[in-house]
């Protein structure tokens, strides 16, 4: 689930919870985040990536989505997402 500002949360079938924060930014224009967090999660899990390596990556991306106006051209590509996943607040 995608919280916006809050982050993302997975909440796994025995209950467990996967938490991760959200970028800290000003948003320019949200249009196309929610894609942006489905595909790069998607992408990261199918390269073999952790739940929860690939819901920070999403949650990185998305934020980075929402800098620019606009879906395609804002969605990020991925040294940039590399860049931000450290940028996360925990």
């Amino acid at each position: 689930m995608t919280r916006g500002a809050a982050g993302a949360l997975a909440i796994l079938h025995d209950g467990m919870r996967i938490e991760v924060p959200a970028l800290a930014i000003e948003p320019v224009d949200t249009t196309g985040a929610g894609d942006t967090f489905v595909g790069v999660l998607a992408a990261a899990l199918d390269l073999g990536s952790t739940l929860e390596t690939a819901l920070r990556r999403a949650s990185a991306a998305a934020g980075l989505a929402c800098l620019a106006r606009g879906a395609q051209t804002a969605m990020p590509d991925d040294a940039a997402i590399a860049a931000a996943v450290g940028r996360l607040n925990l």
